[in-house]
């Protein structure tokens, strides 16, 4: 292969060689361009950090929170206990009074639980907002166990089980307080109980979006739980907290509805475990395939109420499993 010579024996440059190599040099930028070459080439996505284990690979290294979502049918009741034995309830499912149902999961669900933990008093009982498959079965609760305080949204409510549930509260006199953004539960100084909704300066129209959610952490692992709240208040809570409302699990808002569980809420969480609480053929419709399929292509596991019963999260805050009733 012959050289190219730059220059003339004189020492000038040849016209057509230089011509020659800015060719040459321009057609080399635009392929590694084109082929993405000319960048250094991008770190690869940090592999997602999996918490959950087999049951038989877990061994608790210091004291549990353990979290257990109650089937109660068509609605939302959870109970916490932490690592220093604080017990928290929050919400404790009820059927609607249009129902004109006799059934109170209140006294014929979540006590039969909380007696078989061996369960006297409640340190906290949270009521996230006045829906009777929130609330209905709360009165129950109030006069069959001692409890330290009740925390409402502060929002009133013309719905006969928020009457029923105020009334039992004031005739029991119980201590109540009222939970908005930016509270934090003082609890077990081991669990980080944050309030991220309702919003501390105003309430949405309707019931739902004006629930109280909460984000409980212990250690590496983290909870959101989520009430019935939907896009409206998901968005106000994307806002404010950005990605710090990362969590491990989530309690799938209103029952796995079409009016809860936006995308960008559900990437900003980032879950590794969901957690639906649904009744069984329920008249709504839950929870809502598209919401079934935005989990599924997040390759996020799924757990029901109507299918797996009881689910209880046990975690050292290093690691967690799950247990459920139906589904060993």
């Amino acid at each position: 292969m012959n050289k190219i010579r730059w220059k003339t024996e004189d020492g000038r440059w040849k016209l057509k060689d230089v011509f020659l190599f800015l060719l040459l040099t321009s057609h080399f930028l635009l392929l590694t361009v084109f082929f993405g070459c000319a960048t250094l080439p991008k770190e690869p996505l940090k592999p997602k950090v999996y918490l959950e284990v087999p049951v038989s690979k877990y061994k608790a290294l210091a004291k549990e929170l353990t979290v257990t979502f109650l089937d109660v049918g068509q609605g939302d009741s959870a109970f916490i206990r932490t690592p220093n034995n604080k017990n928290i309830l929050i919400d404790a499912g009820g059927t609607p009074y249009w129902k004109q149902s006799d059934y109170d999961p209140g006294e014929e669900t979540v006590i039969p639980f909380l007696e078989s933990q061996k369960i006297k008093k409640l340190d906290a009982v949270i009521a996230t907002h006045a829906d009777g498959d929130h609330i209905g079965g709360m009165p129950a609760i109030l006069k069959n166990f001692t409890v330290g305080i009740v925390y409402e949204n502060g929002l009133e409510s013309e719905q006969p089980e928020y009457e029923m549930l105020n009334n039992v509260i004031k005739k029991l006199k119980l201590p109540t307080a009222t939970l908005k953004q930016g509270t934090l539960l003082d609890i077990d100084p081991l669990v980080k109980f944050e309030v991220l909704a309702p919003p501390k300066d105003f309430y949405y129209e309707g019931e739902n979006n004006n629930a109280i959610v909460i984000r409980v952490v212990y250690g590496d692992v983290s909870f959101l739980l989520t009430a019935d709240a939907e896009y409206e208040s998901e968005n106000n809570i994307v806002r404010t907290y950005g990605n710090a409302i990362g969590s491990n699990i989530l309690k799938i808002g209103h029952h796995g509805s079409s009016t809860s569980t936006s995308v960008k809420f559900l990437k900003t969480v980032a879950p590794e475990v969901a957690v639906i609480s649904v009744g069984a053929y329920n008249n709504f419709g839950h929870p809502y395939s598209g919401v079934i399929a935005k989990l599924q292509d997040a390759d996020i596991n799924i757990y029901r109420t109507d299918e797996d019963g009881n689910i209880t999260v046990r975690t050292d805050g290093k690691k967690f499993i799950i247990e459920s009733e139906k589904n060993p």
